[in-house]
């Protein structure tokens, strides 16, 4: 009986153990074609690069059979781009920069087909020959280097070289401000061979991208398109030599946003609060000129402080003639009140000259005698509105070459009569033309003139810096052939 239960237990024991064998066999099995595979490969792949580094002499270029130039083709994807500075007239972006070239001392027979391509670390760069190229317009540019160099460098079959860097570019720009900040810049990415000639090595354009986020990065500006060309530059030390180089054009436009919030409105309102002095009684000055000096001071402060983050340009831009109009507009109203006080000096004195002949230090005055004048008096009250009306249409009646003359007929009447008559137009003339009147007129026309000039300035100035006057990058001869 115990026998029977025994034997199905060691059974399964056994069976178990074999099953156990036979994976630990499988596995010892694939481990070893593993570990053959690998140290076949290490092998091939160590004689595959000794026997590229026998045949590559990094001191002389590859050359073609038929002894044509080699051709290195460039690849630029833009990841980010900024800063971009004015005053330094120079523009960073970062990006990868991919070179492809065509070495045969490098070919080998892949071990698998399928891969022809093997990926090589960075430090055998140093090892073999690559073309010495670099930003001709550049001022600062350097390869990142965290964690590691970044740098891909992979060969393949037929020789080809592909090697890819991440690269932060700074490079000059030269920019047009006659516009500014309604103008749009071209800035130019230059590459080229600092050694060999174009019978040498040529450069070519493979592709220039642009990531589809970077447009969010610029704060200031917006990549409206590029614009890439290939060209030969002649070299100043061999009149009969060129140089192969590389341009590729960012166009960029400014964006207004920024200036509008920040100088326009604000010098708009110092505009429009100066007008408030042409509502304030002119008899209180200094309400109206401590008005327009704060008016000059904030516009000074505003307009001028932004000047210190442009480049020290000879012409003047667009945001200058802007600020210089406020100017204008800010003077014109303290000019106005100067005008309007020395209207009323000058109307008093006027009507003071008119009435000076009846003054008591007058020759007519010293002539008679207080009893006489106590007659003008009396007559003087006598004088009716009628009376005076007549004497000033006789008045206008009389020629002016008999006013000249002094010839005027004056009819039968005193002397103190005529005078009392005199004395009563030029009151009237007083009472209808008074200065204040004059004054309230200038102050009433410039209440709607200075408000009318400064909305037409504001229309001509915006649809002719945004629609008449064109980009100065527009006006040059070729964009794509270069702008230094």
């Amino acid at each position: 009986m115990v026998t029977v239960f025994i034997l199905p237990i060691i059974a399964l024991i056994h069976g178990h153990h074999s099953q156990e064998l036979i994976d630990l066999t499988k596995k010892q099995r694939l481990n070893s074609r593993s570990t053959t595979y690998n140290q076949t490969l290490i092998r091939y792949t160590t004689k595959v690069l000794d026997t590229i580094l026998l045949n590559q002499d990094k001191n002389f270029r590859p050359v073609n059979p038929d002894n044509s130039p080699l051709q290195v083709e460039v690849d630029i994807s833009v990841r980010s781009m900024g800063p971009i500075s004015e005053q330094n007239m120079e523009f960073s972006l970062d990006c990868y920069f991919r070179q492809k070239w065509l070495d045969r001392r490098l070919a080998f027979t892949p071990i698998n087909p399928s891969k022809p391509e093997i990926p090589l670390a960075s430090k055998m760069l140093k090892d073999i020959w690559v073309p010495d190229t670099y930003i001709r317009n550049g001022r600062k540019s350097y390869l990142h280097t965290l964690t590691v160099p970044n740098i891909l460098f992979r060969v393949r079959s037929d020789g080809q070289v592909h090697v890819s860097q991440r690269l932060t570019i700074r490079s000059r720009c030269q920019m047009f401000l006659k516009k500014f900040p309604m103008d749009t810049q071209a800035c130019p990415i230059e590459v080229g061979s600092l050694g060999y000639f174009s019978k040498d090595v040529i450069y070519r354009w493979k592709e220039v991208e642009l990531d589809s986020k970077m447009g969010n990065m610029l704060s200031q500006y917006q990549i409206l398109s590029l614009s890439k060309s290939e060209r030969n530059v002649s070299d100043f030390r061999y009149t009969d030599r060129n140089i192969s180089v590389l341009n590729v054009y960012f166009k960029l436009q400014r964006q207004q946003g920024y200036y509008i919030l920040q100088i326009y409105t604000p010098c708009t309102l110092v505009v429009v609060m100066s007008w408030v002095s042409f509502w304030i009684n002119k008899e209180a000055s200094p309400a109206r000129v401590s008005l327009g000096i704060m008016t000059v001071l904030s516009m000074s402060t505003i307009g001028f402080g932004l000047r210190t983050d442009l480049p020290k340009v000879s012409h003047s831009t667009a945001l200058d003639v802007y600020i210089l109009s406020c100017f204008v507009f800010l003077f014109a109203a303290m000019v106005e009140y100067a005008v309007i006080n020395y209207a009323q000096i000058v109307y008093i004195r006027k009507q003071v000259h008119d009435l000076k002949g009846l003054g008591p230090k007058s020759a007519m005055g010293q002539m008679f005698s207080a009893g006489l004048m106590g007659a003008a008096r009396r007559d003087t009250m006598q004088v009716d509105d009628l009376a005076v009306e007549k004497e000033e249409a006789r008045l206008k009646a009389v020629p002016w070459w008999k006013k000249l003359c002094n010839k005027d007929e004056q009819g039968n009447t005193s002397v103190f009569y005529r005078m009392a008559v005199k004395a009563a137009i030029a009151k009237k003339t007083l009472r209808n033309g008074d200065p204040a009147e004059v004054v309230n007129k200038i102050d009433n026309f410039s209440k709607w003139a200075f408000p009318t000039l400064y909305i037409i300035f504001n229309v001509f100035y915006w649809v002719a810096y945004l629609h008449l006057i064109p980009d100065e990058i527009d006006s040059l001869p070729n964009i794509s052939g270069g702008l230094y």
